[in-house]
């Protein structure tokens, strides 16, 4: 997939100056991090399996991680001094592949007084397809924002860039701290369709990430951890895969 340059994600940052300073608060959508009920009606324990780990599709390319977080989940001083550390909750690439019109994205945020995350999707003409302001009021943790159902359904085939960028008292800046990324949505084979949707959560997670479908594995094991959160398995699980991806120093953080 094709990678944003520097110049790109400034433009970025540049689009979201504006819109905070033009758009109706009304378009807007003000979201909370994404967390499911509890289902009183999964109260079986999900039984042990493999190991789940991320087998990458092999069409990434490295890249750095924008706002300054390193790979291995921890945030350089710069960054920190500058507003806060943010990190994507994805594999070196910055790119990932999910089968869902609407997926979920995953940032952890920290020592940070920003009291929002301004989240973007645009099209591979540039296109906004939807953008969202997600309250996090200085909290550490990990933050998820699912597109809703009146958003855009993702196309297959298409590429599409995300990006978070932290907001402060003093609104949007040239230098506020933000990561960005790409997302792809791919058709699954029939027979791969009908194994996924008998199994399990975690039988469902294993199987998107031996295939490489990274926004899914992610997604599956986040709404199993939500459902179940006194889960050891799931908890394992979960950190295990993101160790998988070099984010090791983030996974035990919680889910906001």
């Amino acid at each position: 997939m094709a990678k944003q340059k520097s110049i790109q994600f400034l433009g970025l940052l540049s689009t979201a100056l504006f819109l905070e300073l033009v758009v109706a608060p009304s378009l807007l959508t003000k979201v909370q991090a994404q967390t499911a009920s509890p289902n009183s009606a999964q109260t079986q324990r999900i039984s042990t399996i493999a190991r789940i780990t991320f087998e990458p599709p092999g069409d990434g390319k490295p890249d750095d991680t924008a706002g300054g977080a390193s790979r291995n989940g921890g945030c350089l001083q710069a960054v920190t001094n500058s507003g806060g550390c943010i990190v994507p909750l994805m594999p070196a690439t910055k790119d990932g592949l999910t089968t869902t019109e609407r997926p979920t994205f995953f940032v952890y945020v920290a020592d940070s007084a920003a009291k929002e995350l301004f989240f973007s999707l645009r099209d591979d003409s540039d296109n906004a397809v939807y953008q969202a302001k997600i309250p996090i009021n200085g909290q550490t943790g990990i933050v998820s924002v699912k597109l809703p159902d009146n958003a855009p359904a993702l196309e297959v085939g298409k590429t599409y860039q995300w990006a978070f960028i932290m907001v402060g008292d003093q609104g949007l800046r040239p230098d506020s701290p933000g990561v960005r990324g790409e997302v792809r949505r791919v058709e699954l084979n029939q027979e791969l369709k009908s194994e996924i949707a008998q199994g399990k959560p975690l039988e469902r997670a294993e199987l998107y990430g031996k295939n490489g479908i990274w926004f899914d594995t992610l997604a599956t094991l986040a709404q199993a951890r939500s459902e179940q959160p006194n889960d050891t398995t799931l908890v394992a699980n979960w950190q295990d895969l993101l160790k998988s991806v070099g984010l090791d120093a983030i996974a035990k953080e919680p889910l906001l």
